[in-house]
């Protein structure tokens, strides 16, 4: 198993097989780890969505994408509004797994019922958008079940921060090479 968050995060959505497809996207130089969920429902061939940025549905297939956000906020300026849900943390120190994994319950049991709710957004003429909620009080529950049947692991998970060599450190190295690269 990895021992950074973004490995945590892909191994317990393995785990647990959840309803929706995922994809993680870590931003290394702002401590930001972004968690990409997309699910899809089947409408009529008729029906026409368009999401934010102009772009249609396929004919007989809707198709919903939102983002969870893991960052520091000594490096990243986030603005909470842009994702579903973000969660600040000291990435050096890391965020608890008990409290990650209430997350990913949280998000697995929000998925579902988008599910149940896009639906029933395409069955109704009158509705003129969709997203999906987040509830904190249910996480708070979540977190708070999870302490009482001892399953709340707070062993810390951090962002792991691939240290890139700058421009100039790559120089010195060329020059004590003599500019040749050696195979």
């Amino acid at each position: 198993m990895t021992n950074d968050l973004s490995g945590y995060i892909d191994n317990t959505l393995k785990e647990m097989l959840p309803n929706f497809k995922w994809k993680i996207v870590k931003e290394s130089k702002k401590n930001l780890i972004e968690l990409y969920i997309t699910f899809h429902v089947k409408s009529e061939e008729s029906v026409q969505v368009q999401d934010i940025l102009g772009k249609n549905n396929e004919p007989g297939l809707v198709q919903f994408e939102d983002v969870l956000c893991f960052y520091d906020p000594a490096y990243a300026h986030v603005k909470p509004q842009n994702y579903l849900a973000s969660f600040s943390m000291n990435s050096h120190l890391g965020i608890e797994k008990g409290y990650v994994d209430a997350i990913l319950r949280q998000l697995n049991y929000t998925t579902k019922k988008g599910k149940v709710e896009l639906t029933e957004f395409l069955s109704d003429d009158f509705a003129d958008s969709f997203s999906l909620s987040w509830s904190e009080s249910n996480l708070t529950n979540m977190i708070q079940t999870l302490k009482e049947t001892g399953r709340y692991s707070k062993e810390k998970v951090p962002i792991a921060i691939d240290d890139e060599k700058s421009f100039l450190e790559k120089l010195k190295k060329d020059e004590a090479n003599d500019g040749v690269e050696r195979v």
